[in-house]
């Protein structure tokens, strides 16, 4: 029992010792004391730095018309494909005509019996002037003639006015193209059910008919940011489907007015940005990013975005690495990209910043603003290829 106990015992010591020298390696590093050593720094250096805008949109065609259909039907017969250049009226897709016809042939009998009626009571009418002319009947009767040829005279009317009015609708049964262009047709079958434009949710989209030699991307920028923009700017559009290719726009229209997202309710403002030139690859419907150059500056000090901290009163600083330790040194901003921020004052190129807090700086940190720096003008985006 004495061996065991004392077995036990020296196990037990040898993993304690063990245990207190592996902490000595790695809980300074894990607690503090050498948590500096660990502070990932970089280096101050000259860099090109362009402000940019970025937005999402689609392409579309500059001058495109909806089809809808003006009545409800079942679509009877398409006539042209989907993708195909057609011509201003040509015919592109039929409704069924069958019970409007019928209800033409209806009319025109009912025109044919209200013109008879129209002709017998204008007979007793004319034979019934006569007779009180010469007092052979009562001035009721004589009312009564007259008013029997003008409810006939109604009825030819009133019949003519529908007849009128279904062959109005018999051409609607005919959808014909706006102008011309290329048929962007959806997916449609014939014997398909179509709803009229007037419909609560607008009626069924047929497809458009767009001019593609001329395209254009819409993208909705943000309340803070279409300030910024003004008709006539240049930018840079990336069609996703199509990586290498980078072609270059201008804005042509910006949204008087405001539109909310239907997620979170962001107030945004529609842009148009119509493309320089078009491509025989590109299609109306793809995805593609636009970029708006608003400033940029070639060969200027800048650091990492995450270099650069700021506090309560937004005077900006960067801890500057001195030896082993770290001191706050105040700096002033210029423009920023989605890397780097242009360093205006207090730092100078090969200076070394941390990119994240020191452990002994934490909380708020004092610090004075530091004097204005000389004005520096930023380059105006003046082309598509920047």
């Amino acid at each position: 029992m004495i061996v065991r106990l004392a077995i036990v015992f020296a196990v037990l010591g040898g993993v304690g010792w063990g245990g207190w020298m592996v902490w000595k390696q790695i809980g300074p590093g894990l607690f503090g004391t050498k948590r500096e050593a660990k502070i990932p720094t970089s280096k101050v250096r000259t860099a090109n730095i362009a402000e940019e805008i970025i937005a999402v949109g689609r392409l579309r065609a500059v001058f495109s018309t909806e089809l809808r259909a003006e009545i409800s039907g079942r679509i009877m017969k398409i006539s042209v494909a989907d993708g195909q250049a057609i011509k201003r009226d040509q015919e592109i897709l039929r409704l069924d005509q069958q019970d409007i016809l019928t209800q033409l042939q209806e009319g025109d009998r009912n025109i044919e019996a209200s013109k008879l009626k129209m002709q017998r009571a204008k007979r007793d009418f004319d034979r019934q002037k006569e007779l009180r002319e010469r007092e052979l009947i009562t001035a009721k009767d004589f009312e009564e003639s007259r008013v029997t040829l003008s409810l006939a005279e109604n009825d030819a009317a009133v019949y003519e006015a529908r007849s009128a009015n279904l062959k109005d609708k018999l051409t609607k049964t005919i959808i014909r193209a706006p102008h011309d262009g290329t048929l962007l047709l959806r997916d449609l079958t014939e014997g398909q059910l179509v709803t009229s434009a007037a419909s609560q949710n607008g009626g069924t989209l047929l497809g458009e008919v767009a001019d593609l030699s001329a395209l254009m991307v819409r993208t909705n920028i943000n309340e803070i940011d279409v300030a910024r923009l003004k008709v006539g700017d240049s930018a840079r559009v990336r069609v996703d489907s199509l990586r290498n290719m980078m072609l270059g726009g201008e804005i042509k229209r910006i949204a008087t007015i405001a539109t909310e997202t239907p997620g979170d309710r962001t107030r945004v403002f529609p842009v148009d940005v119509v493309l320089d030139e078009a491509d025989a690859r590109l299609r109306p419907g793809m995805s593609a990013t636009v970029m708006f150059t608003l400033a940029h500056v070639e060969d200027v000090t800048s650091v990492p975005l995450s270099a650069v901290f700021s506090n309560a009163d937004s005077v900006r600083y960067v801890f500057l690495k001195k030896g082993e330790t770290f001191e706050v040194r105040g700096i002033d901003i210029g423009i920023a990209d989605t890397r780097r921020v242009q360093i205006l004052s207090g730092l100078t190129v090969n200076d070394e910043v941390a990119l994240m807090r020191p452990l002994e700086f934490e909380g708020e940190v004092p610090i004075a603003k530091p004097a204005p720096p000389p004005k520096v003008r930023a380059k105006r985006n003046s082309g598509a290829g920047l």
